[in-house]
């Protein structure tokens, strides 16, 4: 297990945490666009009808749906959602205090850093949170708790777990890549530092003692380093002369590695590479198919673990309630395309006019509830005039309606003979 607020030394010597992850581009841009994208699915809290719709539950009449609007007293539910996803996608654990009024009813879910947390086993199978308050604001907010928080008051998101009760962090599993890609980054800009030159030999026909050598050598780079120092004119004397070094086979690779280095994080994330501003070799899909296809295998876990876990903390499943976190957010189509399907929906009557004109946020227009059919539709086994396929309603040969009826149904025709 990390110790907390530690770190990892990778195979490149340098240690991975939270802290020096992030300064790697890939990680960062991985957190961040994996949890904006789950913050950006909006929450609803739901009770099924038993015909299968679906009724909101407003903010005002559930405390979990109060939650969802205001998690807690400083942030916002984006705010709230990505600080607790980052959390996830980087050590595998994200974790939230639940406070509770004197009902036992929840008020707030305050964030909590994973790397800030240990999570304890009691003799008899119970489930502890030793949290390290980290600030004066969490020690004001956490007061309420003991220095071991029950596991009834965390909302634990998990990883892939090896002991059910805590997953592996990710950045450990990755920490050679990540290590990796820091020493790169710093091989770079040691470079650019350097003048973005090669090295330099300072050759001289003369024999040098240590004490003058050090003294070239020191004044040349005083010189030379530096990108300060790029284009300016150098004067040597008795007769030293400056040798540059060629790139070797091996520095001129090195963007190749790199790419190969951004390739590997995005694999431990499960991003995309196109979506790290990386070259990506995919090919014969459009980028609508891509949106999909990322949404489905990357960002549609996660939001069933966060439903999941919801109805199984707060019981929501035993009052009849669901979580729903609505991700059209993160699939809405090009105009052209979003007015086609409208199209296609209202012929088909699946949809009305207004349905379709509060998704485009456009105001409601009166008459605009109906729902609309083709009128050459018929009831499914009919025949083509529209006649059910048994002959219902079809008079017998020879016989006629009865005088006066409104309609030719088999209860309105007249007695033979």
């Amino acid at each position: 297990m990390v110790p907390p607020l530690g770190s990892i030394a990778s195979a490149s010597g340098l240690p991975v945490s939270q802290a020096t992850a992030m300064t790697v581009s890939a990680v960062y841009a991985s957190a961040r666009i994996l949890s904006s994208d789950v913050a950006r699915c909006r929450p609803s809290l739901y009770r099924r009808l038993p015909d299968g719709s679906r009724v909101t539950i407003e903010a005002k009449d559930h405390p979990v749906a109060r939650l969802l609007r205001r998690p807690n007293r400083v942030q916002t539910w984006y705010e709230f959602t990505r600080d607790l996803i980052v959390s996830y996608v980087l050590r595998g654990n994200g974790y939230a205090a639940i406070l509770r009024d004197g009902k036992g009813n929840p008020t707030e879910l305050i964030w909590l850093n994973p790397d800030a947390v240990v999570v304890l086993e009691a003799s008899g199978g119970e489930v502890f949170y030793q949290v390290s308050r980290l600030g004066l604001f969490q020690s004001a907010v956490l007061q309420p708790f003991p220095l071991a928080i029950p596991a009834e008051d965390v909302l634990h998101l998990r990883g892939i777990s090896f002991n059910m009760l805590v997953g592996a962090s990710t950045i450990g599993l990755a920490r050679d890549a990540i290590g990796l890609a820091i020493g790169q980054s710093q091989q770079q800009s040691r470079w650019v530092g350097n003048g973005a030159r090669p090295s330099v030999i300072l050759e001289s026909d003369k024999s040098l003692n240590p004490e003058a050598a050090a003294r070239l050598k020191s004044g040349w780079e005083s010189f030379s380093a530096g990108i300060q120092n790029v284009g300016r004119t150098a004067v040597l004397e008795n007769g030293v002369k400056a040798k540059a070094l060629q790139l070797t086979s091996v520095d001129l690779q090195f963007i190749d590695q790199v790419n190969l280095t951004v390739q590997d994080i995005a694999r431990f994330f499960g991003v995309p590479t196109r979506k790290l501003m990386q070259p990506d070799s995919t090919r014969g899909s459009t980028i609508i198919q891509e949106e999909q296809a990322y949404v489905n295998a990357t960002v549609s876990p996660l939001l069933d673990m966060i439903e999941q876990k919801f109805e199984q903390v707060f019981d929501l499943d035993q009052e009849g309630l669901e979580l729903d976190l609505n991700e059209d957010a993160l699939l809405r189509a090009d105009p052209l395309t979003r007015y086609n399907l409208g199209r296609i929906g209202k012929l088909s009557g699946l949809i009305s006019t207004n349905e379709f004109r509060r998704a485009e946020r456009l105001p409601a227009v009166p008459g605009g509830d109906v729902l609309m059919q083709p009128v050459n539709m018929a009831a499914l086994g009919s025949n083509m005039n529209g006649q059910a396929a048994d002959g219902a309603g079809r008079p017998k040969d020879g016989q006629g309606p009865v005088d006066g009826a409104a309609s030719g149904g088999a209860d309105d025709v007249a007695p033979e003979g």
